[in-house]
């Protein structure tokens, strides 16, 4: 099967990096190489990520945001299939060969999107899980972590936007339409998303950054109509 190389974006994340890592390197198709990039993390995630080389290579984030994030892993990866992972969330067992072999059975794609599981982390009181309505069942997924990908979709489409910390997918797949790619949804589950108390989703400055994303796309696509009208 073809190489996979996998980006794990981390912050402050010594809580739950290590179960995290873990799931990806206990892959039954192991991926070829695995990047961390961490933003200046101070609360012990680095010490852990210690204890997993040479099987991983950690390097400082140098672009701002998720996205940005993602895009300096996918620069330090050199396998014809990225993958991606953040650091509070597992991937099931048979995740990788599952996409894998749909890639490579279907050659027409240029990358595939599984769907995904929440579940509420363990260390929630039940007062605190009672915060979050999580859906049953596995869902469609919307995101880099549930995405694998042809590397030619990044020559193809452009990187990841720099300063996105939410929405970089959403408008990274605009791009990636108005290509003529295809990123097509399979019924294999990609991963278990952790919900806890500091999901980056329930910050202020998510929301903002997906209307950034929202309004980049907008404009996109009125420049485009304004282009075929004339």
């Amino acid at each position: 099967m073809m190489p996979v190389g996998v980006v794990i974006r981390t912050r402050n994340s010594a809580r739950y990096v290590s179960e995290s890592v873990q799931s990806v390197l206990d892959q039954s198709l192991p991926p070829t190489e695995v990047v961390v990039v961490d933003y200046a993390s101070t609360d012990g995630t680095l010490a852990l990520l210690e204890t997993f080389k040479p099987e991983i290579r950690v390097i400082p984030q140098q672009r701002k945001g998720l996205a940005g994030a993602a895009q300096d892993g996918v620069d330090a990866l050199s396998t014809p299939l990225l993958a991606f992972q953040d650091s509070d969330d597992i991937w099931p067992l048979e995740r990788t060969a599952q996409m894998v072999q749909a890639l490579e059975e279907n050659p027409e794609f240029d990358g595939v999107m599984g769907r995904v599981a929440h579940f509420i982390s363990p260390e929630l009181s039940p007062e605190e899980a009672a915060l979050f309505d999580v859906p049953e069942g596995p869902q469609p997924g919307a995101g880099l972590p549930s995405l694998l990908v042809r590397r030619d979709v990044f020559k193809k489409a452009g990187e990841l936007l720099d300063g996105l910390s939410a929405g970089e997918y959403f408008e990274w797949l605009d791009r990636i339409v108005a290509a003529g790619l295809r990123i097509e949804p399979i019924d294999a589950l990609a991963l278990h998303r952790r919900v806890h108390l500091n999901n980056f989703t329930r910050s202020a400055s998510s929301k903002q950054d997906y209307l950034r994303a929202v309004r980049t796309v907008m404009a996109r696509r009125r420049s485009r109509a304004a282009q075929r009208a004339d």
